[in-house]
This record gives C-alpha cells, structure tokens and sequence, in this order.
C-alpha cells in the first residue's frame, strides 16, 4: 500500500494520470490475489474494532478541523487576505460533506443493524 501512495504522489507531480490509475488497480489486485490464496479471513473482531474506532476518530477530526481552517480563512478573506477566499470555502464544503455523509451512512446502518 506504501508503493501504491507512492506512485500515486509520484503522478501527481508529474500530472500522469495513468501512473496512479495502474497503481490503484494493480494495488487491488494484488490485494485480491493475497486474500484468494489465503482462504481464511485476514482480520478478526478486534481488528475490525480497530479500524472502527480509527475511521470515526479521523473523520471526527478531519471534518472538525478542516471546518475551522475552511471557515478561518474564508474569515480572513474579509479582512485583506482575499486569495484565501476559494480554498476556505473549499475546506468548508468538504467539511460539510463529510460530515453529512457521515451521518447518511451512520443512520443506513442504524436502520441495517436495528439501533
């Protein structure tokens, strides 16, 4: 996965598009061809704990933060900085769709799960 970051940063440098498309999909299907070969599960209960603890915790924070960042710059937009302008309002929609997805997917397996 590190390789596939990698090559993925390296595209966007060079603006290849191509470089991170293969990556991605060659990241996939190596992943695939592990799992196959395996035939048992990779990941048990706790891991799965884990990573659910860790995805609420980074969109908490990431949405929380780039909310004030967003919201700060654009802020600063009215003050004499008005380059900022465009990338706090950016920050700011992506916040809000963060977390709106967020609740979307929260109340589809509130309902999935019986909560």
């Amino acid at each position: 996965m590190v390789a596939v970051a990698g090559l993925v940063a390296l595209s966007a440098i060079t603006g290849e598009f191509l470089i991170a498309l293969f990556s991605v999909v060659a990241g996939l299907l190596f992943l695939y061809l592990l799992k196959s070969r395996a035939g048992r599960a990779l990941v048990d209960e706790r891991a799965y704990k884990i990573s659910e603890v860790a995805s609420r915790r980074t969109i908490q924070v990431v949405g929380i933060v780039s909310a004030i960042v967003g919201l700060s710059m654009v802020g600063l937009s009215r003050i004499g900085y008005p380059k900022l302008l465009e990338a706090g309002l950016s920050l700011a929609y992506f916040s809000a769709i963060l977390i709106l997805t967020y609740i979307a997917f929260y109340r589809y397996y509130a309902k999935k799960f019986g909560d």
